[in-house]
This record gives C-alpha cells, sequence and structure tokens, in this order.
C-alpha cells in the first residue's frame, strides 16, 4: 500500500508564510498553487479563493491599463486600439464609458483632419493665385530678354535658376496641400529651394511617427529601377532597435553594388580595414548625398564604429552591420535573406537562381573573425577578405574577396525624429 506523503507542522507554515510573501509581491498565481499543497492548514482555503479572484482582476487591470495608454494618444489607430481593448473586459471599471469617449475622440480627428484639409485647399488657392501671377512677371521678363542676343542667354541662364525651380516647388506645395504625401515627397527631396526641406523634414518625421522594432518606414529616396533611369524612389527601412525617439534602420532591400575596397587602394596596402574601406567612403559621400534631403541629414546621428585593425572608433552617418550586430538582429538565417533592387543588379550584384536573393556586405575583416586552424593551413585563407551573409541568410565569417563587385550593400543609419540641429549644407 502506497504512504501518502504528510507535510509536517513546520513545512506547512514555511508554505504558507511563503504564500504570504507571494500575494503581497502582487504573485497570485504562485501564491494560489503554494496554498493548494496546504488547502487545511490555517485560513490556507480562503486565502486561495481570494487568490484566484485577485488574479482575474490583476489581468483586467494590465488590460485596461494598455487600453488607457493607447486612448491618450490623440491619433486613429491608437483609439481603435482603445476601443478594441476596451471592448474585451467590457462592464470592468469604466471600461464602457472609455469606449464611448474614444469614439467621440475619433470623430473630433476626423473633425481637425477635415478642416485641415479644407484649410490646405483654401492656402493652395491663394498659392495658385500668386503663381500666376508670379509667372505672369516671368513671362514678361523673358519677352524682353528675348529681343536683346545678348540677353537671351542671361535670360535662359535665370529662367533655369529661378523660374522653373519656382515652379517645380509651387506644383510640389499644391500636391502636398492636396494630400498627394508621396508626389510632394520625391518632388521635394533634394530641391533646396525655399522652404522646400522644412517640407521634407515634416513628411519624414510623420511617417516615422508609430514606427516600432520590426516594422517597415519609408526615409530618403535612392534610384530603384534601371540604371538607365536615375528616377529616385522612397527606400524602404526595417526598424531594428527603438530608443525613444532613435532608431536603427537597415534598408530592406539591398540598394546598390560596391566592392569593399578600391583596387588602387589596395594595391598599396594589404590591410583590410573598414576605416579606409571604399564602401564606408562611398556610404558617408555618395550615397548619403543621393539619398537624403538636407532636412534628412539633420535626423541622421553620427554612429560610432569600433574598427578592427586599427583599434580606433570612427564616426559615420551611414555604416553596415558587423558580424556580431546581424546575428543580433536577425536571429535566423530565414531573416538575413535579402533580395537585390533592379538597380543594385544592373550594377552586377549577384542573384542566387534559386530564390533570387542576393550576397550583401558586413564590415568585419574577415582576419579578424574567428577562422578553423585548418582553414587557415589549407591555404583557403587570406587577408584580403571581408565578412558578409550568403543568399542564404548564413553569415560567412571566413569572408569573400574584397575586390568582387558582384556583392550587394544594405545601409543601416541611426536616426532621431526629435532632432533639432540646423541643415548640413556641405554633406
Amino acid at each position: 500500500m502506497e504512504q501518502k506523503n504528510v507535510l509536517t507542522e513546520e513545512e506547512c507554515e514555511r508554505i504558507y508564510q511563503n504564500a504570504l510573501l507571494l500575494i503581497d509581491g502582487g504573485l497570485f498565481s504562485e501564491a494560489y498553487d503554494e496554498l493548494s499543497r496546504i488547502p487545511d492548514y490555517k485560513d490556507a482555503a480562503q486565502k486561495r479563493s481570494e487568490c484566484e479572484k485577485r488574479k482575474e482582476t490583476s489581468q483586467l487591470d494590465t488590460i485596461y491599463a494598455e487600453a488607457d495608454t493607447a486612448a491618450s494618444n490623440f491619433n486613429l489607430r491608437s483609439q481603435e486600439k482603445a476601443i478594441r481593448l476596451f471592448g474585451t473586459i467590457a462592464g470592468y471599471r469604466d471600461a464602457d464609458e472609455r469606449i464611448e469617449q474614444a469614439k467621440r475622440t475619433i470623430e473630433e480627428i476626423k473633425t481637425k483632419e477635415r478642416e485641415d484639409r479644407e484649410e490646405a485647399i483654401r492656402v493652395a488657392k491663394l498659392d495658385e493665385q500668386k503663381r500666376k501671377r508670379r509667372n505672369k512677371r516671368i513671362i514678361r521678363l523673358a519677352i524682353i530678354a528675348g529681343c536683346v542676343a545678348a540677353l537671351c542667354i542671361v535670360g535662359v541662364i535665370l529662367f533655369k535658376k529661378y523660374a522653373v525651380p519656382a515652379i517645380r516647388y509651387d506644383r510640389a506645395v499644391k500636391q502636398y496641400e492636396a494630400g498627394e504625401v508621396d508626389e510632394a515627397y520625391l518632388a521635394l527631396h533634394g530641391m533646396h529651394y525655399r522652404d522646400s526641406s522644412d517640407l521634407v523634414y515634416d513628411i519624414a518625421k510623420d511617417r516615422l511617427k508609430d514606427a516600432e522594432v520590426g516594422s517597415v518606414v519609408l526615409f530618403g529616396a535612392y534610384p530603384q529601377g534601371r540604371i538607365t533611369n536615375e528616377k529616385k524612389d522612397p527606400i524602404e527601412w526595417i526598424v531594428l532597435e527603438k530608443d525613444g525617439s532613435r532608431l536603427l534602420l537597415i534598408s530592406k532591400y539591398a540598394l546598390d553594388a560596391i566592392p569593399y575596397m578600391r583596387y588602387d587602394h589596395y594595391q598599396t596596402s594589404t590591410i583590410v580595414s573598414w576605416r579606409t574601406s571604399l564602401l564606408r567612403e562611398w556610404l558617408n559621400s555618395e550615397f548619403l548625398s543621393i539619398a537624403f534631403d538636407n532636412a534628412e541629414i539633420r535626423m541622421l546621428q553620427r554612429t560610432m564604429t569600433y574598427d578592427e585593425m586599427s583599434g580606433m572608433k570612427i564616426a559615420d552617418r551611414v555604416f553596415l552591420l558587423n558580424v556580431g550586430e546581424a546575428r543580433t538582429y536577425f536571429s535566423t538565417d530565414e531573416s538575413r535573406k535579402c533580395l537585390a533592387t533592379q538597380y543594385a543588379l544592373g550594377y552586377g550584384a549577384y542573384r542566387s537562381s534559386i530564390d533570387e536573393t542576393c550576397l550583401w556586405w558586413l564590415r568585419t575583416p574577415a582576419e579578424y573573425v574567428e577562422i578553423l586552424e585548418d582553414i587557415k593551413e589549407s591555404g583557403g585563407y587570406t587577408g584580403d577578405r571581408a565578412a558578409c551573409v550568403g543568399t542564404s541568410g548564413e553569415i560567412i565569417e571566413v569572408g569573400h574577396g574584397i575586390l568582387n563587385r558582384g556583392y550587394a550593400v544594405r545601409p543601416v543609419i541611426w536616426i532621431d525624429t526629435e532632432a533639432t540641429g540646423a541643415f548640413e549644407l556641405n554633406k
């Protein structure tokens, strides 16, 4: 016959006191389990019943707090979330009243948006009248300039320098005020005329206001079609990290194909270094000037990265992930897979015949990662390599040749949506 395990008075008291501590700490589920071991000891049965009730109340309070947080944000998405959460605890506290309050807030938001649109239309009409008057003056000046051959060239230059930007600006502002935000953004991007950068900043900041880790946002613009067509398209970024108003972004697609090092530099120095790499130079000069308006450059944060060769910390606005970061922010090979844009493919980016994914660079030189000794001894390792991500998403720590033009680039940036610094015209 099996002997039943009977707890001593001392063990029962220990369990009872532990349950009381759990109750004081708000851990009602754990306290309930402890009291279930001594159902007949003191008032354990009564306290277990209280724990069960308070556990349910705690769950309701958690949902209520989340709904209350959502309701405090004055935008449609948050108010709709609040209604949905309060609806799951209907009848609890003032949940029903808060649902009605959120509905009223939604109406207020819609009313404000409607008033803003009407005001934008009114302002657009006034601007259209101003534009027509301005264009008449430009036409008169052009006719006068055409009468004198010597002044004709000057007139054309002035027209291109002032009239064309003015017309483009007016058209873009009209699109913006009419709600055609994407079209206005591309037209204003890089214009550097009047308050065009302020408008670009407003659009960029509005696009980022609801960004969360894992979401895809639009920021900056870069050619992404055929290489014969330099038309820029908005860049899609994946949010890797969020710290208050600061966001760490990596391009969703590989945007271009560039060798890690420049050939002439490598001929004079066999040292593979991120600090002296062509990739770093290109990202923080040519790519920076093409992809971002002055307003967006104001939001870019200088990021300190470590150069393994020199042991120096260097500051970059645009950089690449290293091996550790690629493993941290992308936990699986599948999540690291990346497609290249048509533009990158046109400049030589390799594309897998299996699933059309590409290889993309990491900033870590291969000679600074741990490599099996037999690979070194067999001659399969040299110092002219840099780490990268393969087409199947694996991290290739032993790296590939730094002069290869078939590897694509996924830029990485830290931005601050609340940045207040002055525009930097000299990029």
